[in-house]
């Protein structure tokens, strides 16, 4: 069971850097807060949820399980990309205009965008969460098998409810364990679909396989390209790198793009382990991707993946061993406690985080 809550805590740890990502190059660019981050990551996730319920990607007519992949490589295109384009626009309208006014005008508009945004979604797609799409095979009616188990196969029918036109699967006509072709047809049904659940093992293996992806990616875009020199430049003293030739406004608006592209991945994958979304989705693990950064060392991308992975792992082991050794059965209830008060031992025993830098003062 250890090693469950370990993986558990690691894979979670892999989202929460996702996100810190995003806040930790942010701040190493202008030293903005972005507590905005968190609607990003929700935003790109509602994108990818409309994706999966309603282009029908899952359909074309591809060996199983292409359709899936593919409908699943365009929903975290598609969450990326939108998370970004608002990350820049939110950018460009709101932190722009208030970039020369102090850090305390930043981060109080940071605060503001981020209730904005969340009332919108709330406004756009309602406050109750929904269920996250779960992988459909789909196929035409004339390929079923003559025989099947109960229950596997359904179809997708409307019903309106009050005005509003919603989709409902329902089962589809069985004799004893046969499937009735004819009276699917009858109906007129030319495909069916059944849900493909994928196990936690596998969503667990997919998120640190993302991570790992994703970190060399970052790495090389920072260390390795023009833009990323760029970044590096700006971080170091902005001002000297304007003198140099350098736009400024450029590098900053790359820099919420690529932040924010990796955190609408993240919001993909969060929403997989967790099977569902809400305009509220982003708002506690960007809390807490915050949390990571901060305990990592802000304005590092590897203290954000470090932090991340840390908080992750804390947040899932540390009530199982105060609940399986001291006995304290609602250690659970506490581990969102349990992050933050790690965030103040880091920060007593380590001020600037784990692989953070102190600050030179300029003088």
């Amino acid at each position: 069971m250890f090693w469950d809550f370990f993986l558990n805590g690691l894979s979670l740890g892999a989202i929460f850097a996702f996100i810190a990502l995003g806040y930790t190059m942010v701040y190493g660019i202008i030293k903005l807060i972005n507590f905005a981050h968190g609607e990003f990551f929700m935003f790109g996730a509602f994108m990818s949820y409309f994706v999966l319920r309603d282009l029908g990607i899952e359909r074309l007519p591809l060996p199983h399980p292409l359709p899936i992949l593919l409908a699943y490589f365009v929903a975290f295109t598609v969450a990326g990309v939108s998370a970004a384009v608002l990350a820049v626009t939110t950018e460009r309208i709101a932190y722009r205009p208030v970039r020369k006014a102090g850090r305390i005008a930043a981060l109080i508009t940071a605060v503001c965008v981020s209730l904005i945004l969340q009332n919108l979604a709330i406004k756009a797609w309602g406050a109750a969460p929904r269920a996250y799409p779960d992988p459909k095979q789909w196929t035409a009616v004339e390929d079923l098998p003559e025989t099947t188990e109960s229950n596997l196969w359904a179809v997708e029918t409307f019903t309106t409810n009050q005005g509003v036109t919603v989709k409902k699967p329902v089962r589809v006509a069985i004799k004893g364990s046969a499937i009735d072709k004819q009276a699917l047809r009858a109906a007129g049904y030319e495909e069916v679909y059944r849900i493909v659940t994928p196990p936690p093992d596998l969503i667990r293996t997919l998120v640190l396989l993302a991570l790992v992806f994703w970190t060399p990616v970052l790495w090389f875009l920072v260390m390795r390209t023009r833009m990323g020199k760029a970044m590096r430049a700006v971080s170091e003293d902005a001002d000297a790198a304007r003198l140099m030739g350098i736009n400024l406004d450029r590098v900053v608006s790359y820099t919420f793009f690529l932040g924010a592209f990796v955190a609408g991945v993240g919001g993909v994958l969060y929403c997989m382990r967790y099977g569902k979304v809400e305009p509220l989705t982003g708002f506690l693990p960007g809390l807490k991707a915050f949390v990571a950064a901060v305990i990592g060392g802000i304005g590092s991308i590897p203290g954000a993946i470090v932090g991340g992975l840390v908080l992750g792992i804390s947040e899932a082991v540390i009530p199982f061993l105060l609940r399986d050794i001291f006995g304290w059965e609602e250690a659970f209830a506490w581990k969102d406690g349990i992050a933050f008060a790690l965030l103040i031992v880091i920060l007593v025993v380590k001020p600037t985080g784990l692989l953070g830098k102190p600050m030179r003062e300029k003088v």
